[in-house]
């Protein structure tokens, strides 16, 4: 009798509150390459802006920079407004112009500035679009669109939250160098 009662509260412990506790504690730890003191949502879109310290150069001097992130379900919409005659001015705005973006967020870079920031990501978005507002500005340049990861979720697929690092040149938004050399890959 004594023994059926550690059994039970043994098996009590490995099969119920063993695997609730490891599966809880997954969400304590943030699985990503950002310090630790910056805003971080878990399944969100956090990004990380570096930006240059020659950031929107315009006549040899540097400026801060107006950068709007996009939630959108389609970017569609997105390019047919960057094709207007007003549409960067409207774009850089950063408002919901069609019921396709479902959140825009404006962010100001100062030259040589690292900027983190966080955003919920909104059920039914599947990219993000991004809109510098460069001096001198080139769409190619200054325009960047990023599609989500998507996540299997036993018989569906749903897109998931992602981590978007991304270094703001003199005119141009690229992708972060990266930190590590070829040989600690």
């Amino acid at each position: 009798m004594f023994m059926k009662t550690y059994f039970h509260q043994f098996l009590l412990f490995v099969c119920v509150l063993l695997p609730a506790f490891i599966l809880s504690s997954c969400a304590f730890f943030q699985t990503t390459d950002f310090p630790k003191d910056v805003p971080y949502i878990q399944d969100g879109i956090n990004f990380h802006f570096k930006g240059d310290g020659r950031l929107n150069l315009y006549r040899g001097v540097p400026h801060a920079l107006v950068l709007c992130a996009y939630q959108l379900t389609d970017a569609n919409a997105f390019h047919q407004m960057l094709e207007e005659k007003d549409g960067m001015a409207r774009l850089l705005v950063c408002t919901r112009f069609d019921p396709s973006v479902y959140y825009a967020k404006k962010m100001i870079i100062q030259p040589g500035q690292d900027l983190y920031e966080a955003m919920e990501k909104t059920e039914g978005t599947r990219q993000v679009a991004l809109i510098a507002g460069y001096y001198e500005f080139q769409k190619k340049q200054a325009v960047k669109i990023i599609s989500l990861p998507v996540k299997k979720m036993f018989f569906f697929k749903k897109a998931g939250g992602t981590d978007i690092s991304l270094y703001l040149s003199s005119q141009e938004i690229q992708d972060m160098p990266d930190q590590k050399s070829e040989g600690e890959k």
